[in-house]
C-alpha cells in the first residue's frame, strides 16, 4: 500500500495515522489517493466540489439521494500534491461490492456529469461519449441511512455503457460477482479500454 509523505499530509492539514480504504487512505477526515495529475485535477476538482455541494443542497434533495465526495485543496491551494489528492470522508461508510448498487449510483452520477460538462474538456482524448467515472467498482461507498457515496473519480470521456462495463469486469475481477453476468454486457469495448489503461 502507497503511504503519503509527511509533506503531503502537512499541505492536507491531516494527521499521520492513516487506515486503507479501495486505492487510497483515510487520514483524519480526508480520503487521500496517489496518483493523481494535476493537470486534470485543476479542472476536474473544483467542478465535482461545485457538483457536489449543488446535490447536496438541493430542495428536494431525500437522505438516500446520491451523494458525491467533495474534493478538498490543500493548503496552498493546490488540487494535488506529490500526486496525492483529496476529498472529504464520510465517518461511517463503507465500500458496497454489490454489483448493482454500483451501477445504479454510476447511472445517477454519469446524467449530472452528462449536464453538468456538455463538451469534452481539453484535458481528456476521445470522440464520442462523455465525462465518466472509469472505476466505479470499490468507489461506492454506503452511508449510516444506506444511501450511495461516490469517491475518487477517475475521470475519461467515454460512452457510458463502456464506463458501466469497466465496472462490470472489475466486479468479476474482484471475484465480486459471477462470470455469468459478462453476458449482460457488452464488455469488448471496456475490456480495450482496461488494455490500454490498466486500473
Amino acid at each position: 500500500m502507497t503511504v503519503p509523505s509527511e509533506r503531503v499530509l502537512d499541505l492536507f492539514a491531516v494527521p499521520g495515522a492513516t487506515t486503507p480504504l479501495g486505492s487510497g487512505v483515510v487520514a483524519g477526515d480526508l480520503l487521500l489517493v496517489p496518483g493523481r495529475d494535476p493537470v486534470v485535477h485543476d479542472w476536474l476538482s473544483p467542478l465535482l466540489a461545485r457538483l457536489a455541494v449543488t446535490m447536496d443542497s438541493r430542495p428536494a434533495r431525500r437522505p438516500l439521494d446520491l451523494r458525491l465526495a467533495v474534493p478538498v485543496p490543500a493548503r496552498d491551494g493546490s488540487w494535488v500534491v506529490d500526486g496525492w489528492a483529496a476529498s472529504r470522508h464520510e465517518p461511517g461508510t463503507v465500500a458496497t461490492r454489490d454489483l448493482d448498487v454500483t451501477l445504479a449510483a454510476g447511472r445517477v452520477l454519469h446524467a449530472e456529469l452528462a449536464s453538468w460538462v456538455p463538451t469534452r474538456p481539453a484535458q481528456l482524448a476521445g470522440d464520442e461519449g462523455q465525462l465518466v467515472h472509469t472505476e466505479l467498482f470499490g468507489n461506492v461507498l454506503l452511508d449510516g441511512y444506506g444511501a450511495p457515496v461516490v469517491v475518487d473519480v477517475r475521470p475519461a470521456w467515454l460512452p457510458v455503457q463502456v464506463a458501466e462495463g469497466l465496472c462490470v469486469l472489475d466486479a468479476v475481477a474482484a471475484g465480486e460477482a459471477p462470470d455469468s453476468v459478462l453476458a449482460r454486457w457488452d464488455v469488448d469495448a471496456a475490456r480495450d479500454y482496461r488494455r490500454v489503461n490498466p486500473r
